[in-house]
């Protein structure tokens, strides 16, 4: 009998979901052949974890898999000494990610072992054949992929429909798209109802008042989707799509479709000359109609100077003020909304003006002249309705003359007045004054960290508190979680397979939720109320392996 004891591990994974509702399945087949390895072992000291690392219906090109992270995580902890695979392209089948992998074990001084294949990773030559045997499967899967692709390409050349959501105004029947006749007519009623309005925001309010809904996508593996109200987006998307004239489009290309087109050329052909008059009439005159006011003036939390950027979507153009990139120097960009900032520097100077105290005492000596008062007090109650609701063409002038600097910190926007320029602005001879101090302002802010920027979060105009932001997605996940929580305590006989079976939902998607359904009420709370951190997010909450203690469960997601 062996001294040492080796801690062992299971770990399994398929890629796709099929077959994965089954009572024993291809990932109970791999633990029990790996199972019964490590039970073959016991003279050399392994011992089974009886926990299970399972990634069911995940890829093996990418490390973003929870069962991996979980099983890397307690290797990394000390409490995993072997990793058992039944082949090694289960673990990873990307070289980069394997070498990411095996810097882990190595540190945690642990190894893994392929149990339908042999060899030794300790010799340069074990890891030699190690490294052949990643190119190949890495090689397959890239190949395969190739393969798909072509596949559906020509697929889609020949005008097959290869799946995807299916648009309104169609089913699906033997992998063939057919018309549906009242949700066809439905979609010609919207194009109609387009030409006659010519706004989408118009057409999405009428359409909701009438009860019409989104269709309803059903799905083999999860719930079910669509069945809501109409978006701008979903609207804009359906206006535009060529499937309704009988087209198929791969890679802004289109090819004659098998199925049956449900919308006339000649309603069609006018219902894109509209949405490319107005989506390019609308581009223009916001580009004309807000430039940016803080140019020269704006500097990031390093003191570095920033500038103007915008991303363009239909008919939408988004500013942005981002740190000037001849300037970086290996600490990350700033990026802050152009529009929120500069309602924001405008309403605070507003405020100002509209504080006749503060205003007495910019006036120093003249605020005895009752009569230079009631200038000045009548004067800047113009000049903050300007800067509160006017054009830019008002409020350019009073933010040149005005502002000196607007400084971006970690917690607070600074701004920087010139009091002579104030004073100039509001009529008032600057001889009167003696005030030449600049004026220090400042709001609050939040800096949150978003890929390789840090972005800012700034409070609504006139808000000096941040306010909440809800995420819907985060409440329905939720919200998913506690119903599936729910169904498992009305069937305390059954296993999560069978419920799953039952329900047919993913048996990997119901564990997940069984676990958030755990999540301590006071969180549960905050992000109902939007209150959560900027960093936990749907992908994010999924991704962490939560304790059951609700005080650690806090410090993982970031509320402590």
């Amino acid at each position: 009998m062996a001294d040492k004891v080796f801690r062992c591990a299971v770990y399994t994974r398929k890629s796709t979901e099929d077959g994965l509702e089954q009572e024993f399945n291809s990932l109970d087949a791999q633990y029990a052949a790996c199972a019964a390895y490590a039970l073959s072992q016991q003279h050399e000291g392994w011992v089974l974890n009886p926990e299970r690392y399972d990634d069911g219906g995940f890829s093996g090109g990418n490390m973003q898999r929870p069962g991996l992270q979980r099983i890397m995580a307690d290797v990394a902890a000390g409490k995993v000494d072997i990793i058992l695979l039944y082949k090694i392209d289960r673990l990873t089948r990307s070289l980069a990610d394997f070498a990411k992998i095996v810097e882990v074990l190595d540190k945690a001084e642990a190894s893994f072992v392929s149990i339908t294949q042999s060899f030794n990773t300790t010799t340069s030559m074990g890891r030699l054949t190690l490294n052949m045997l990643l190119s190949f499967a890495q090689f397959e899967r890239e190949v395969t992929g190739e393969r798909i692709r072509d596949k559906i390409a020509a697929s889609k050349r020949r005008g097959m429909w290869m799946g995807g959501r299916v648009p309104l105004g169609y089913d699906v029947i033997d992998r063939r798209l057919v018309v549906n006749e009242p949700d066809a007519k439905l979609v010609r009623h919207i194009m109609q109802r387009y030409l006659a309005l010519g706004s989408v925001v118009e057409l999405v309010d009428e359409l909701n008042r009438e009860g019409r809904r989104t269709k309803v996508q059903e799905m083999t593996s999860g719930p079910h989707r669509g069945g809501c109200a109409f978006r701008r987006g979903t609207l804009y998307h359906l206006l535009s799509n060529p499937i309704y004239r009988g087209k198929i489009v791969h890679k802004s290309e289109c090819f004659d479709g098998e199925h049956e087109s449900i919308v006339a050329e000649e309603l069609w052909n006018d219902v894109q000359a509209v949405l490319a008059d107005r989506a390019q009439g609308h581009s223009r005159r916001l580009k004309a109609k807000h430039p940016s006011l803080l140019v020269g003036k704006l500097l990031d939390g390093e003191g570095r100077a920033m500038t103007t950027n915008h991303a363009c979507k239909p008919g939408v153009r988004y500013r942005y003020y981002n740190t000037r990139t001849d300037l970086l120097d290996g600490t990350p960009a700033w990026r802050v909304s152009a529009h929120d900032l500069e309602q924001l520097v405008c309403t605070r100077i507003a405020e100002l003006l509209t504080d006749q105290h503060a205003l007495c005492e910019l006036l120093c000596d003249s605020s005895d002249d009752a009569q230079i008062v009631r200038k000045v007090i009548d004067a800047s109650d113009v000049m903050a309705a300007q800067l509160r609701s006017g054009s830019f063409i008002t409020r350019a002038p009073i933010v040149e003359a005005v502002v000196a600097q607007v400084a971006l910190q970690d917690d607070s926007i600074d701004i920087t007045l010139r009091a002579r320029g104030l004073l100039a602005a509001l009529c008032v001879d600057v001889e009167l004054g003696v005030a030449t101090d600049p004026i220090q302002l400042s709001c609050p802010a939040t800096k949150v960290r978003r890929g390789h920027q840090l972005r800012l979060v700034i409070p609504a105009p006139g808000n000096h508190v941040l306010p909440a932001t809800r995420d819907e997605k985060l409440i329905t996940l939720v919200a998913e979680a506690h119903a599936v929580g729910r169904l498992l305590k009305a069937n305390p006989d059954k296993s999560i397979a069978s419920i799953a079976a039952g329900e047919r939902r993913c048996r990997s998607r119901l564990t997940q939720l069984v676990a958030l359904s755990c999540l301590a009420p006071d969180i549960v709370t905050a992000i109902v109320e939007g209150r959560q951190p900027q960093s936990l997010t749907v992908r994010s909450l999924l991704g962490t392996e939560l304790p059951l203690a609700w005080s650690e469960q806090r410090a993982a997601l970031g509320f402590s």
